[in-house]
C-alpha cells in the first residue's frame, strides 16, 4: 500500500514541479482552519526553524522538525525531505550535486593540480567552482565542449621538456581560442615579412612601444602575435601554430629577461619564413620526441641561430668582448648597431657566463622593466577575463588593427 501510494506521489510531483513546503503549509492551515501560530503551537516548532524549512534557507535544520511538519502535512516524509532539498539547491546551488560524467571528463582533460598552482582554479575539491572558472574563461556553454588540441604545434622548449600533457593541452588550447576569436582579417604575406624583418630590431630600443609596435605591424602582414603567461611546469618560450591557414605566434615570459622576448619572436618567425607548410602538414610534435623527418632539435637549433645572428651575431660578440666592462663602448656600439644594449650582455652571459662570474649580475643590472609591457597585454591566469573580454580589451588599446 505504502509504494502505490509513493509512487503517486512521485507521479504528483511529477505534474506539479513547482509545487514548496511554502505552499502545502498553506493550504493545510487553510485547510484545518488555523492561524500560522496555531500550527506552530500544534508541531512544537519555532517560527525561525519553520521558515527555514519551508523556504530552504538554511542546510541546518532539525531532523526532528521535518518529521513534525510532515505529519502535520499528513504526507510521507520522503516527500517533505525532497521537497526542503529542492528548496535548499535553489538557495545554495553548491549544494547540487555534481554530475559523476563532468567530474570524470574534468579529470580526465585538466591538470587540477596546476590550475590551482596557476591561480587558475581556488578549490581543487568544488568541481561546480573548476567548471564555471573553464566555462567563464573559454566562453564555452557545456565543460564538454573542451578539446585537447591535436599535437601539431612548434614549440620553442627551453632547457627542460615539458612533462605535463594535459598542462601543455591547456595552455596551446587557450592560445588556439584566442587566435580563433582574433580572427586576423589579414592574409598572410610572406614576401612582405621578409622585407619587414629588418626593421625589427631596432624596435626593441623602444623598450615601452617597440614591442607593440611590431606586433601591430606583423598583424597586418598577417601574422598574429599573441603574449600568454607561461605555467610553471612548462618549460616553454613560445609556440607557432596555424589557425585557419595562417601562422600565429605565442610569446611568455620565459625566464623574464626583456631580450627573451625579441629572441624568442625572431625564432618563431623563423619557423613562420622556413617551417610554415611543414607545420601545416602537422610534421611537429607537442612533445620532446623526435621526428624521423625533421627533428625538432634540430628545427629548433636553426631558429635559435637565425634569431641570434639576426639580432647580434656571434662575430659582432667577439669584437665587443674585450670592452665588456667598458659600459659606454657598449652603450654606443648597441646604438650603432640598431639594438638594445641588454642583447649584447645576455648573448655574452650565455656564451661565457660559466668563465664570467659577473656576466649574469650585468645582464640583471641593463635588463629594463617590461612590466608595463605585460601589464598592457598579459591575461593573468590569477585574475583572468573570459577570452572574448580580453581580446576586445587588446583591440580597443589598439594592438590589433
Amino acid at each position: 500500500m505504502s509504494e502505490k501510494y509513493f509512487n503517486v506521489d512521485e507521479l504528483l510531483s511529477s505534474l506539479f514541479p513547482d509545487e514548496s513546503l511554502f505552499t502545502l503549509f498553506e493550504n493545510r492551515i487553510q485547510e484545518l482552519g488555523i492561524a500560522p501560530t496555531n500550527a506552530l503551537e500544534i508541531m512544537e516548532i519555532e517560527f525561525r526553524a519553520l521558515q527555514n524549512i519551508l523556504h530552504g534557507t538554511s542546510p541546518r535544520v532539525d531532523t526532528r522538525n521535518l518529521m513534525k511538519l510532515s505529519n502535520f502535512l499528513n504526507l510521507p516524509l520522503e516527500r517533505v525531505v525532497k521537497l526542503f532539498y529542492r528548496a535548499l539547491e535553489s538557495n545554495f546551488p553548491e549544494l547540487q550535486e555534481f554530475p559523476q560524467e563532468k567530474i570524470e571528463f574534468i579529470n580526465k582533460n585538466f591538470d587540477l593540480a596546476m590550475l590551482k598552482r596557476m591561480g587558475f582554479i581556488k578549490d581543487l575539491a568544488n568541481y561546480r567552482h573548476i567548471e564555471d572558472c573553464i566555462l567563464r574563461y573559454f566562453g564555452y556553454k557545456s565543460i564538454f565542449e573542451f578539446k585537447l588540441p591535436d599535437q601539431d604545434v612548434a614549440f620553442s622548449a627551453g632547457i627542460r621538456p615539458p612533462k605535463s600533457k594535459l598542462t601543455k593541452g591547456f595552455w596551446i588550447k587557450s592560445a588556439i581560442d584566442t587566435f580563433a576569436i582574433l580572427s586576423n582579417p589579414y592574409d598572410y604575406d610572406r614576401k612582405n615579412l621578409m622585407a619587414y624583418i629588418p626593421e625589427i630590431r631596432w624596435q626593441s630600443i623602444n623598450v615601452e612601444n617597440g614591442l607593440k609596435n611590431v606586433v601591430n605591424d606583423l598583424f597586418r602582414l598577417g601574422v598574429t602575435v599573441l603574449y600568454q603567461t607561461s605555467v610553471p611546469s612548462l618549460h616553454l618560450k613560445g609556440a607557432t601554430i596555424i589557425v585557419d591557414d595562417k601562422p600565429c605566434i605565442v610569446l611568455t615570459d620565459y625566464m623574464g629577461f626583456y631580450t627573451t622576448l625579441w629572441h624568442t619572436l625572431c625564432h618563431e618567425l623563423s619557423h613562420v619564413l622556413f617551417d610554415f607548410e611543414e607545420i601545416k602538414k602537422n610534421k611537429y610534435h607537442i612533445s620532446e620526441e623526435q621526428n624521423s623527418e625533421l627533428p625538432i632539435q634540430e628545427k629548433e637549433k636553426e631558429a635559435d641561430n637565425f634569431a641570434r645572428e639576426f639580432l647580434f651575431s656571434k662575430e659582432k660578440l667577439d669584437l665587443v668582448k674585450p670592452h665588456i666592462n667598458n659600459k659606454k663602448f657598449v652603450e654606443e656600439y648597441a646604438l650603432r648597431n640598431q639594438i638594445h644594449e641588454s642583447f649584447i650582455y645576455t648573448y655574452y652571459a650565455r656564451e661565457f657566463g660559466k668563465d664570467d662570474p659577473k656576466a649574469w649580475a650585468r645582464v640583471k643590472a641593463k635588463d629594463p622593466s617590461f612590466k608595463s609591457i605585460m601589464e598592457y597585454i598579459e591575461n593573468p591566469w590569477d585574475k583572468f577575463s573570459p577570452i572574448e573580454d580580453h581580446i576586445e580589451k587588446l583591440k580597443n588599446n589598439g594592438i590589433y588593427s
